[in-house]
């Protein structure tokens, strides 16, 4: 037997989707993530679900969520490509012939014309999942759109009615198939009056069937919102397996080096959040044992995120901005100028006065400019004393005053023209006059750095 031809082109589309979720994640905001993993899990068995979603709730932290859904992707494309390798041979015309994925992307329309020729072709949870679905039919267009499988997962009620429909009987289910597979087999489904007269009779049935009253109107409200409502009692808590090895094979000199640098990624607000109540326990960063460290940092690193310690001399040339979120490298090349100036300057508008004096102090300090983007280089920044020196004449001589503000604006400029404009071959010579511009600002004279 020959492969349906379908199964290339969706294998293709599967594989390719999953190569651009994990490159975009980084990227996506909570809405985002929250809708992708709705989708997808929405094609899964329920026992699938369980075991693939294990870790993962909407009520998680931005980057504990990024972490769980980036190992979530590749367990779920391997069980899409099964389950298409299991129908390849399938021709395609019956509904047992099709994936979960093919059944999310067919109107209720066709999916329940195909169901009255084979009742039986439907496992118990994809009919339940089919009733839920017909019950987002709110009109004749639904009902025939092709995109309401991946819409419905949007609004809360589908989820409330599917958990529902979970606990309903197999008996209940089927006498509800039974009912709706009469009621709809029996109708031009071209007459859109007596369509949806009919699909007002159906939902309400489905409706009361798991203890929901019409009118049901007041169900459908923001889309997106968190479900379940209720956040669990006990937060989850997720870390990368791969940082807490690393983390544990550090000895007490590498743990606190590696706070050092994590700290110098965080902003004022998620110090005071994250280190404050060590403080409590300790005099001082030396006296914080080798197991509170060991707990610690895994915490820290997964809330970091992919901060780099060279993001403040990367974000002119991939959009990885130093205080906010940063953007796909590939939407950032393709902003013209003017744009790229924009969002660097709501990055710089975002900077507590550490960050700001961060970004300015480790420019100036730096002595050449490939040296910008040398990790091992800006890490031995931290213990130059030269470096504390100038955070603290930074912060506590300008601190929040326009001044720096300013000064941080107008190298902004000059960094990205640097970038931008500049040919590989004068970028030295023009990053010197960016580190004289800083020292004149910060009213330092030598420049920082050319005597260390």
């Amino acid at each position: 037997m020959e492969e349906h031809p379908r199964i290339s082109s969706q294998r293709r589309y599967i594989e390719q989707r999953a190569d651009e979720l994990l490159e975009k994640i980084p990227f996506m905001d909570d809405a985002e993530i929250r809708w992708t993993v709705r989708v997808l899990r929405d094609c899964l068995p329920p026992a699938e679900q369980e075991e693939a979603l294990r870790d993962y709730s909407e009520h998680l932290e931005l980057h504990q969520m990024r972490q769980v859904v980036e190992n979530f992707i590749p367990r779920y494309t391997e069980y899409a490509l099964e389950a298409l390798q299991s129908r390849r041979f399938t021709p395609g015309t019956s509904l047992r012939d099709l994936t979960d994925e093919e059944l999310q992307a067919m109107s209720p329309a066709e999916k329940w014309t195909l169901l009255a020729a084979e009742p039986s072709a439907l496992r118990p949870y994809q009919v339940r999942r089919e009733l839920a679905r017909l019950f987002m039919c709110v009109n004749f267009d639904l009902f025939h759109d092709p995109g309401l499988g991946e819409a419905a997962v949007e609004f809360n009620v589908y989820l409330d009615l599917l958990e529902r429909l979970d606990r309903a009987s197999d008996a209940v289910v089927e006498t509800l198939k039974e009912q709706h597979l009469g009621t709809l087999s029996a109708l031009d489904h071209r007459n859109v009056a007596q369509l949806e007269e009919a699909l007002l009779g159906l939902r309400q049935a489905i409706g009361r069937s798991v203890g929901l009253t019409p009118p049901f109107d007041h169900l459908f409200g923001a889309r997106m919102e968190r479900w379940p409502r209720t956040a669990p009692a006990e937060p989850r808590q997720v870390v990368n397996p791969e940082i807490r090895a690393a983390v544990e094979g550090m000895n007490l000199s590498q743990l606190r080096a590696s706070l050092r640098v994590l700290l110098e990624l965080m902003s004022l607000e998620e110090q005071q959040r994250e280190i404050e109540p060590l403080k409590a326990g300790y005099k001082a960063f030396d006296e914080i044992p080798a197991e509170a460290l060991t707990a610690l940092l895994p915490h820290l690193s997964m809330r970091l995120g992919d901060r780099n310690i060279c993001d403040f001399a990367v974000r002119y040339r991939s959009g990885r901005f130093w205080a906010r979120e940063r953007m796909s490298p590939r939407t950032w090349g393709a902003l013209p100028l003017k744009d790229k100036f924009m969002l660097l300057e709501r990055d710089n508008e975002a900077m507590d006065p550490l960050q700001l004096s961060r970004h300015l102090a480790r420019l100036v300090l730096t002595e050449r400019y490939e040296l910008l983007f040398d990790p091992a280089y800006q890490v031995g920044l931290i213990y130059e004393p030269t470096y504390a020196r100038l955070l603290a004449h930074s912060v506590g001589g300008l601190g929040e005053t326009e001044q720096l503000r300013s000064l941080n604006r107008q190298v902004t400029r000059l960094m990205l023209e640097l970038e931008e404009l500049v040919p590989g071959d004068e970028r030295s010579a023009r990053f010197l006059s960016i580190r004289e511009v800083i020292g004149k600002g910060l009213k330092l004279d030598p420049v920082p750095g050319e005597e260390r």
